[in-house]
């Protein structure tokens, strides 16, 4: 197993998620480095026994465990792919920020500019976070009133999670305007694209109160949106998801005439 660990190790290099899954294989490697291959099923309990996170994580975890042996399997490295039990998918999660804890957060982050920029833009565009720190101004169409977060130039851009593109709405429009072509990205330092920020995000949670990641952004504009009865498929376009089911799995318990429609036919 730890030969299957170590040449998937290498194939992940080329990959865009190998940071992640990296990460995984080393807690992977202390249950499973030296277990057989037709050991690995009977293992999997005493993994998931001695890992103490949620079962979120312990599902993804085991999911790269089914893709070293997967791609073991394809370079016939391996004849015999064993059965992995995973546990219930968790019920998902939309934590989000009520319109004061908004306020909060951008009164903390006005000291921090790019971060600020950051903010505002996944606020009003609800994108995820390397979607917006890898924006380019001619991503930017203001005659069209677009932002395009899609980069298909950009490495194994079919492999990411969907973008999407995002009308300008004029308070958007607007502070887009307000900030200045002086660099080819949105979010810059010095003219030099920023990869992350959390040192500055750290002291921002600090002085708000508040302790979140920032995809927990993206879960409130899509919360908000379903709050003032935005359409799920509207929502799911602006999110880019593939189809509005995921949306609809996550946010449509916040839209409070989904379904009215519907149950008004129901009478006895």
């Amino acid at each position: 197993m730890e030969k299957i660990f170590s040449v998937y190790s290498r194939y992940l290099q080329s990959t865009p998620t190998s940071q992640r899954a990296s990460i995984a294989i080393c807690h992977l490697r202390k249950t499973f480095g030296n277990t057989s291959l037709r050991g690995i099923s009977k293992k999997v309990p005493e993994y998931i026994a001695s890992r103490k996170v949620s079962a979120g994580t312990i599902n993804r975890e085991l999911g790269v465990l089914q893709s070293a042996l997967r791609y073991a399997f394809k370079q016939g490295i391996t004849d015999f792919m064993p059965a992995i039990m995973k546990l219930p998918s968790p019920p998902p999660r939309a934590q989000f920020l009520s319109h004061l804890e908004v306020e909060a957060l951008l009164n903390a982050s006005s000291s921090f500019p790019e971060v600020d920029r950051f903010i505002r833009i996944a606020l009003m565009t609800g994108q995820r976070k390397e979607a917006i720190l890898s924006l380019r101004w001619d991503q930017v169409d203001f005659e069209a009133n677009l932002i395009d977060f899609n980069d298909p130039s950009m490495p194994f851009a079919s492999r990411r999670k969907g973008r999407g593109t995002v009308p300008m709405s004029q308070a958007l429009k607007a502070f887009m305007e307000s900030l200045g072509e002086d660099s080819i990205w949105v979010i810059h330092r010095s003219g030099k694209r920023i990869r992350d920020f959390r040192s500055d995000w750290a002291k921002i949670m600090k002085a708000s109160g508040l302790s979140i990641t920032p995809h927990i952004l993206r879960h409130t504009v899509a919360t908000h949106l379903a709050q003032k009865n935005v359409p799920m498929p509207q929502i799911a376009r602006i999110l880019g998801h593939a189809n509005s089911q995921i949306t609809e799995r996550v946010y449509a318990k916040f839209s409070p005439d989904f379904c009215k429609q519907a149950v008004e036919h129901l009478s006895v």
